[in-house]
């Protein structure tokens, strides 16, 4: 290993064990996990609690039996069907709770009673079941079989050919993409934060004077991104991985939707973008030697962030194949943010995948070097705040 490159290592590894041994990361960590346990909880519960009902029939009303069955698929109703063997003993079934509603009378307009009023579907699904019933009436009292006249209608319509057929798995696509443009958002702006702060609580504690007597600023820059980027790819590997297996629980996830890719692009743009931010972060908090200052010459670039990722994630979940998108996409300071994001939905080419790639390299290479230099002309200076001028002028260490 390059002489060089050791402290460096030595650093980033002090940074990662201080931070996964907090009680801040562990705390913070357990609490997201306990909200997705929720959340798998209640998705369960809803899905279990399908919308079902149980209607009584007596009298004529029988014959709508098998009308009422075929009806109520089309409104998502799970329907049970008992005979009552008279309407008094069905209305008191009604009024104990062990019937949804009692359906009594002229099968054509029939008389429905129920505890309060009923559910919306239900009554739907009677609505068309009574339709349907007396279409049938009718068409048999002019010697017309509506068995067969709904094959003939069943056979009808148009044969619809789309130049481009829709993808039974966009939906899954696009919340995944979703997923991992917040998961990527936030955990960058967590911890190029991170890197803000303590490279603030170094300067005011005069530790990094310390420090710098053994290494060089940009190693010790360097050690502090490598070593909470660590951290924070640790909490997106555990998040991500915990979000997954709660989606997959819920039936929302699919192995043919993208998701080995999107993991895969997820990790690269990740670690891309954040030692991005978290250069810009460090230089930042560099200019200032107290905590109460920090979020002074963060604002910027937070803000700048923040109106990044809205705009884009409106512009994702509104036209996802739009111009606009796509453009947002190929900028360096958002690539790492929804190019993931495109690549879920399946809808970039592989070559805006390569350009977004290099720009944000080659951006990401000017801002190391342009943040290193900040960083090793105002990490020394304690005081007023450095002004930007002053931290380009020409590096000491």
């Amino acid at each position: 290993m390059s002489p060089a490159l050791r402290p460096v290592l030595l650093i980033a590894r002090r940074e990662f064990a201080a931070k996964v041994k907090g009680r801040a990361f562990v705390v913070g960590t357990l609490v997201v996990l306990l909200l997705l346990g929720v959340y798998a909880a209640v998705v369960a519960t809803l899905a279990s609690n399908e919308d079902t009902a149980r209607v009584g029939v007596a009298g004529p009303a029988t014959a709508l039996t098998d009308p009422l069955l075929r009806a109520a698929p089309t409104e998502g109703l799970t329907l049970t069907v008992v005979g009552a063997p008279d309407p008094a003993a069905g209305e008191a079934a009604v009024r104990a709770g062990d019937l949804d509603a009692l359906i009594t009378g002229d099968p054509v307009r029939p008389r429905v009673y129920v505890a309060t009023e009923p559910d919306g579907s239900l009554e739907r699904v009677i609505v068309d079941a009574s339709a349907a019933t007396a279409r049938d009436a009718y068409l048999a009292g002019r010697g017309v079989d509506p068995a067969a006249l709904d094959a003939v209608v069943a056979e009808a319509g148009p044969a619809v050919v789309a130049a481009e057929p829709p993808d039974p798995q966009a939906g899954r696509r696009l919340g995944l993409g979703l997923a991992g443009a917040f998961l990527l958002f936030f955990s960058i702006q967590t911890y190029g934060a991170m890197v803000a702060q303590g490279v603030v609580e170094e300067k005011s504690s005069r530790v990094v004077e310390i420090v710098l007597s053994s290494v060089r600023p940009w190693q010790l820059l360097l050690g502090k991104v490598l070593g909470l980027g660590a951290v924070g790819l640790l909490q997106l590997v555990v998040l991500g991985g915990a979000g997954l297996a709660v989606a997959a629980a819920a039936g929302v996830l699919a192995s043919g939707a993208g998701l080995v890719s999107t993991l895969v692009s997820v990790l690269v743009w990740y670690l891309l973008g954040f030692a991005l931010y978290a250069t810009i972060f460090a230089a930042a908090g560099s200019l200032v030697s107290r905590q109460e200052d920090t979020q002074s010459v963060l604002s910027p670039v937070t803000i700048t962030v923040l109106l990044g990722f809205v705009v884009g994630f409106n512009l994702l979940t509104s036209d996802p194949r739009g111009t606009g998108i796509a453009v947002i996409s190929l900028l360096p300071p958002f690539s790492p943010l929804f190019m993931p994001a495109r690549v879920a939905l399946g809808v970039v080419p592989a070559g805006q995948v390569v350009l977004a790639f290099g720009l944000t390299l080659a951006f990401t290479a000017a801002t190391l070097w342009l943040g290193g230099r900040i960083y090793a002309n105002s990490v020394l200076r304690t005081g007023a705040r450095v002004g930007f001028r002053e931290a380009l002028g020409r590096a000491r260490g």
